[in-house]
């Protein structure tokens, strides 16, 4: 978070100047008889060339004119003095003579001036108000006895002199030996008479010569009431201590300021003061120098100082170069700042740095692009009618990184067992794809239904979300941790994929005389049954884990050397790790017999030739046709039958031969030891046999005889040892058998 600095700065300075010089004067001129053509001449002359002096001084003076006498104005002995100025009062008033004579003393002094206060000339309205200085040209002398006649002036209200000698000591002296009683400064007007006359300086010039040299009329100006003064004011802010400072070159004696406001006045030369409310405040301010008082008064205006309120930091999303640069209007900081305040009353700027917010200097454009991130603004508010009533703060353009949403690839599940299209995705296992390598900690991902609930922030999906239907879109948004206004949107396709059944496939025998090399793919259509084999793939493995895993599938030709057991995948394409896995028992089937045999026997005739394996599904095909697991022959010889057990089948040769033991036995011993116990003659399939002792005595018969006899009579009785004789009938030959057989005990 950014850290606020706010400032108040409230530093004004109102300069006033002014310089009261006289702003009007009045030229008194004595015009009588006795003044002669030259003097008038160089009376007019030095008049023009002192009221030349003195506009030069103060250009706005005030220049009046009062002829004494009643010259002929045809008369070039008599002239009129119109001066080539634009006067503002008439320039010309002709007062008459006085019928006692032709004394300016007595005549202008109290007729004159006199008349012109009777007239209203110096009064509010007239043409002589707040005159300042009067200048008086006249020949004639003042003597000693003019104290008595300036006291009958009294009630012009101007006070009686000592014939004036006691204010012309430092001009005497100051014009270089000119006589005293040339130049004469008469007395001050009282500015507190209801007559209107300021206080001002009279200056009598009296004499026969007329023509004022330059120093003379610089000596003369400077007579005149003129204090020249300026003075400044500083801090005009509501609640500051507003410092007054007075500046003049004149020797101020002292000094009165009233601020306006009905508090106590200040005599104070640099007085400070506070005001107590917003304003307008008349500044009066009375200065006295030399004697002289001039007042004036000026108006300033004690405004409100803005509250620079909090403004939170700045922050925009990057665009998609995140470059950390964004354009900032900075405008839109204003209400921030403002607050509750009027914005017609205040005025807003904003600046790079403290210091130029301070100076006021270098504002920045409103639509203002940073320089670097996490920049410092400062913000300097300021009331619009005195811009040094001002406060700033400050807060950070922040460009935060914007976010991109990366294209995802379709998110598939494989269905359960139902295959109603109904699945549950972790939709985590997205968030890798859609950040694409962007920052997991700065970014991230959030899933909605729609889009405007991503826009929104509406509804999030649960990592762990049931779709509703097979085909399903769904909204990533990526956002920017600590500004989720920055962020960006892609969509996702959630597709549930059928789930592939892999059937049943009954054990596979393969005949040990068929080809051991196995073509798997004639499983397929037992393990696909009805499915459409389109999206479907069928994979062998000779493992469960890496039918699983989708590794070391069988080539279709597989080498079966010994009996298995085949693992089948069967996968839907479009999807990953959907997929059923069943058996197949692969087993060579060895047959119970061999390829050939041999039987033996004695006699051919009616021969029973068995090939009976004792398989009870085996079927049987001989050479003749027959289907019996045995047949009859009567001959030795080869005999072939093709044995069928299930899908295998393998021939087998019988041959029949004579057996080498056919002779009927010459001798037997039945002592139970086993060998030759019994007179074994069962494979001539006798039909009768007869034996008889040496003397031709019958001692034993028997009818299908095989070998029951081994020494006993017909009685059961043993006979003794010694050599018996036979007749045997066969079943085959009708030619009897006879030998003979020795019996031993």
């Amino acid at each position: 978070m950014k850290s606020l600095l706010s400032f108040l700065i409230f530093t004004v300075c109102i300069s006033f100047s002014y310089s009261q010089c006289n702003n009007k004067v009045l030229f008194i001129v004595d015009d009588s008889g006795s003044v002669s053509f030259s003097e008038r001449q160089d009376m007019e002359a030095s008049i023009q060339q002192l009221s030349n002096q003195i506009f030069s001084q103060n250009p706005l003076a005030e220049i009046g004119l009062v002829q004494y006498g009643q010259p002929n104005a045809s008369s070039t002995s008599q002239p009129s003095y119109y001066l080539s100025y634009p006067f503002t009062v008439n320039p010309t008033i002709s007062i008459p003579d006085n019928p006692g004579g032709n004394n300016l003393i007595q005549d202008v002094l109290p007729n004159s001036i006199n008349t012109m206060i009777n007239d209203g000339l110096f009064t509010t309205g007239g043409a002589f108000e707040n005159t300042t200085s009067i200048f008086i040209f006249t020949d004639a002398l003042i003597d000693s006895g003019c104290s008595s006649v300036l006291t009958n002036c009294s009630s012009c209200n101007v006070p009686a002199l000592s014939c004036g000698y006691t204010y012309l000591t430092d001009l005497s002296n100051s014009l270089g030996g000119i006589p005293i009683s040339t130049y004469r400064v008469i007395s001050s007007f009282n500015p507190g008479t209801a007559d209107g006359i300021q206080q001002g300086a009279g200056v009598l010039i009296e004499g026969s010569n007329f023509q004022l040299n330059s120093t003379q009329i610089d000596l003369l100006t400077d007579s005149l009431i003129c204090i020249d003064a300026d003075y400044d004011v500083f801090n005009t802010c509501i609640g500051d201590t507003t410092q007054f400072t007075l500046t003049t070159s004149d020797p101020i004696t002292s000094a009165l300021w009233d601020f306006g406001d009905g508090s106590p006045t200040s005599s104070d030369l640099n007085p400070t003061h506070t005001f107590p409310a917003l304003g307008d405040y008349v500044i009066t301010l009375t200065l006295t120098s030399n004697g002289e008082v001039v007042t004036t008064t000026n108006t300033i205006t004690i405004s409100d100082i803005p509250v620079a309120n909090p403004i939170p930091d700045y922050i925009l999303c990057d665009d998609l170069s995140n470059d950390q640069i964004e354009q900032f209007d900075l405008t839109t900081r204003d209400a921030f700042i403002l607050g509750s305040q009027s914005a017609a009353d205040f005025t807003i700027s904003y600046f790079a740095n403290f210091t130029d917010a301070d100076n006021n200097q270098n504002a920045l454009s409103t639509n203002y692009f940073n320089t670097s991130n996490n920049q410092d603004i400062f913000a300097r508010i300021y009331n619009t009618n005195n811009p040094d009533c001002y406060s700033i703060t400050d807060f950070k353009l922040i460009v935060d990184a914007q976010p991109i949403a990366n294209p995802v690839s379709d998110f598939i599940v494989c269905d359960d067992d139902t295959n109603d299209g109904i699945a549950t995705f972790d939709l985590s296992n997205i968030d890798s794809e859609v950040l694409a390598g962007q920052s997991a900690t700065t970014f991230t991902v959030v899933y909605y239904l729609t889009n405007l609930d991503a826009i929104g922030d509406n509804n999030p999906l649960p990592n762990n979300y049931t779709t509703t239907s097979a085909n399903q879109i769904i909204y990533a948004k990526v956002f920017n941790t600590s500004n989720t206004d920055c962020f960006a949107i892609t969509t996702v396709n959630l597709i549930v994929d059928v789930k592939p059944v892999a059937n049943p496939v009954p054990d596979f025998i393969n005949c040990e005389n068929d080809p051991s090399l196995i073509n798997l793919n004639q499983f397929n259509t037992t393990v696909l049954g009805t499915q459409n084999s389109t999206d479907l793939v069928v994979t062998y493995h000779t493992s469960e884990a890496d039918a699983i895993a989708g590794l070391n599938a069988l080539s279709n030709n597989y080498q079966l050397d010994q009996t298995t057991t085949l693992y089948i995948k069967v996968e839907n394409t479009i999807g990953i790790g959907c997929y059923d896995i069943t058996t197949v028992n692969l087993s060579i089937f060895e047959f119970p017999f061999l390829d050939a045999k041999t039987i033996e026997d004695c006699l051919p005739n009616n021969y029973n030739i068995n090939a009976d394996i004792g398989v009870t599904n085996a079927t049987y095909l001989w050479d003749s046709g027959e289907t019996t697991a045995a047949i009859n022959v009567n001959s030795f010889g080869e005999y072939n039958v093709q044995i069928t057990i299930g899908n295998c089948t393998k021939n087998q040769t019988i041959t029949f031969v004579k057996a080498n033991n056919c002779n009927i036995p010459q001798g037997i011993s039945p002592n139970d030891d086993t060998l030759n116990d019994f007179f074994d003659i069962s494979y001539l399939e006798v039909d009768n046999i007869i034996i008889y002792n040496r003397y031709g005595t019958e001692v034993y018969s028997k009818a299908n005889y095989a070998k029951e006899w081994n020494g006993q009579s017909n009685a059961g009785q043993e006979l003794p040892t010694g050599t018996y004789y036979y007749v045997i009938k066969t079943k085959t030959d009708p030619k009897p058998l006879t030998g003979w057989v020795y019996l031993a005990r």
